[in-house]
């Protein structure tokens, strides 16, 4: 004689009914409140079954059980994809994985140079004023240059170069860079892929501000672990993009030669293709015109003091 079945077979129809409710109320549902009223009505219920307790009343518990799994799944699926909050880590990772070197970014930069601080960047303290830097890879060039003119930069193989004029130009070779020079460009050089780099090895990071979803953008504080050597990054606050990974924005704290930092806001204006040209001497000069060197320190000096000034000339 075949055996009664404990578990009675639902009433035909009930997965139709439910996803017909379920399709009727997607357009207005809750799906965290009804989550938590679905667990709070499960911890209620799932008292123990007790000897004595008929099967109907277990059948009744297991029913709802399935039928609450149900809801949930269609919750979930109904209520469509949810940001999932990366790690402050996670997100730095991201931009430097999407970072690439062929472009050129060019940045607006804001300097925070405290008075007791100018003596040791004599060549920025004289023109505090937002400048355009571009940079690619571990070339740049800044314009208005020193003093407020014409543009300097450095062509990536340890040259760095002043062209206050159309007129011409000068160039230092890495090796005979003056200190304010070689100070001055310690604190411009933005190469983002070392800098993501450094900042993934040897700094904490956390949420400038707690992720939400009401902003296309992470705001990352980067701050060094142990000692910092004059120059250095000290903390960094980045700015990136959710969807492109891009670095939209960053402030870099540099410890000063002494007591102090100075603070560098580096906004991106855009990001463009330029020739290589556009790192060198040459590129911001006529053509024909000079560019004087190691070769004739005499003239390179001259040029110096005619166009941006005994004053700064002194400053290098």
């Amino acid at each position: 004689m075949p055996q009664p079945n404990s578990f009675p077979e639902p009433e035909p129809g009930i997965d139709e009914l439910v996803r017909a409710q379920l399709d009727a109320e997607a357009t207005r549902i809750d799906g965290r409140e009804m989550a938590d009223r679905l667990l709070t009505r499960l911890a209620a219920g799932a008292e123990p079954v007790r000897a004595g307790r008929s099967w109907r009343r277990v059948a009744s518990v297991v029913g709802f059980v399935g039928l609450a799994a149900a809801v949930l799944i269609a919750v979930v699926t109904l209520s469509g994809p949810r940001e999932v909050v990366a790690l402050p880590a996670q997100v730095v990772q991201g931009a430097r994985d999407a970072y690439t070197r062929a472009d050129t970014r060019c940045y607006r930069v804001t300097i925070e140079l405290p008075p007791r601080l100018r003596e040791a960047f004599p060549l920025l303290a004289l023109d505090t004023s937002p400048r355009i830097l571009c940079t690619r890879g571990d070339r740049f060039y800044v314009q208005p240059g020193f003093g407020g003119r014409g543009s300097w930069g450095s062509d990536g193989s340890g040259r760095v170069w002043v062209a206050p004029t159309t007129e011409g130009a000068v160039a230092f070779d890495e090796s005979e860079l003056p200190v304010a020079l070689r100070n001055a460009v310690k604190i411009h050089e933005l190469e983002v892929g070392s800098l993501l780099d450094e900042v993934l090895a040897n700094f904490d990071l956390t949420w400038a501000e707690p992720p939400t979803d009401d902003t296309d953008t992470y705001s990352v504080t980067a701050v060094r672990r142990g000692d910092v050597r004059p120059l250095h990054i000290a903390s960094a606050e980045l700015v990136i993009e959710k969807q492109t990974k891009v670095v939209r924005s960053l402030v870099v704290r540099r410890k000063a030669l002494g007591e102090g930092s100075t603070a560098f806001t580096f906004e991106l204006i855009e990001t463009v293709s330029k020739g290589d040209a556009a790192f060198t001497p040459e590129g911001h000069i006529k053509p024909g015109a000079p560019v004087y060197d190691r070769t004739k320190p005499n003239q390179r000096r001259r040029l110096l003091i005619q166009q941006i000034g005994e004053i700064v000339f002194r400053g290098m």
